[in-house]
């Protein structure tokens, strides 16, 4: 048996426990947020404030920095985690969950690799949504917050602080602020070794939020940015052939903010 910190990991036999973060892994519940019944308007479903900080304002002048201790420096959480490769019929996500992302609005795919970089001040790797079947650069695992140690398998819960790692090029999905016109920029970037909190979403059921219910690839999602509370977003623009733009903007509530779990056939 191999030992992540205090967590003990059998790699015949994982985990169905729910995965329990540590306190700043999950928002904090808000009493006066409404929830509204599943399948309701998005625009009704206000999130908890992140942890110790102002509610999230939504406006893209409202600059936001990373709580340097929560990124891969000094960090419990292991470099890696097993993959996970689920058929459709095993609809439960999980940590190690290896997922491709369809947005729904366009039925492109979430999509990076090392043959495209932003045009902007960054210079980090470009993500955009391509395709309509999973291809090789389309394929992310879940993996846990920075700081956070779950078991290997564990049940992903809405409200649930993740990361996404790539597959082929092993960056994460990554948000910031600035260099796209009134929009968050959305990269991949790190490895293994290198990850800080804007590579942390919150993960949410479209409607309601979701919030401790099982996240499901049946599911319509929103994937919000911890940081900034911004949403993943896409639409028609495409910034060449093929290669549709995806930033992180608004407050989750657009159709063109929704997205679903792709497995493995």
């Amino acid at each position: 048996e191999t030992v992540y910190g205090q967590v003990g990991y059998a790699p015949s036999a994982y985990a169905p426990s729910a995965y329990a973060p540590s306190a700043y892994g999950r928002p904090r519940a808000d009493s006066s947020s409404s929830h509204h019944s599943r399948g309701s308007d998005q625009g009704g479903f206000r999130p908890p404030a992140p942890f110790g900080r102002p509610p999230y304002s939504y406006d893209p002048n409202d600059v936001r920095f990373v709580d340097p201790s929560r990124s891969s420096e000094n960090s419990a959480t292991p470099e890696t985690y097993p993959e996970l490769r689920q058929t459709p019929s095993d609809t439960v996500i999980k940590i190690g969950t290896v997922l491709a992302l369809k947005h729904l609005a366009t039925g492109r795919l979430l999509r990076t690799d090392r043959s495209h970089s932003t045009a902007s001040g960054s210079n980090q790797q470009l993500v955009y949504a391509s395709r309509r079947n999973p291809a090789d650069d389309d394929w992310w695992q879940v993996l846990p917050a920075n700081q956070d140690v779950p078991v290997p398998g564990s049940i992903v819960s809405y409200g649930t602080q993740i990361r996404l790692r790539h597959i082929n090029t092993g960056r994460h999905l990554h948000s910031h602020f600035g260099f796209t016109a009134g929009q968050n920029e959305v990269t991949a970037y790190g490895d293994q070794t290198l990850s800080d909190e804007n590579d942390h979403w919150v993960v949410e059921r479209w409607g309601d939020g979701g919030y401790a219910q099982t996240w499901k690839s049946t599911d319509a999602i929103v994937l919000r940015h911890y940081v900034s509370g911004m949403a993943l977003h896409s639409h028609e623009l495409m910034l060449r052939d093929d290669v549709q733009s995806v930033t992180c903007h608004g407050r989750g509530d657009e159709d063109v903010d929704k997205w679903r779990v792709a497995l493995s056939d």
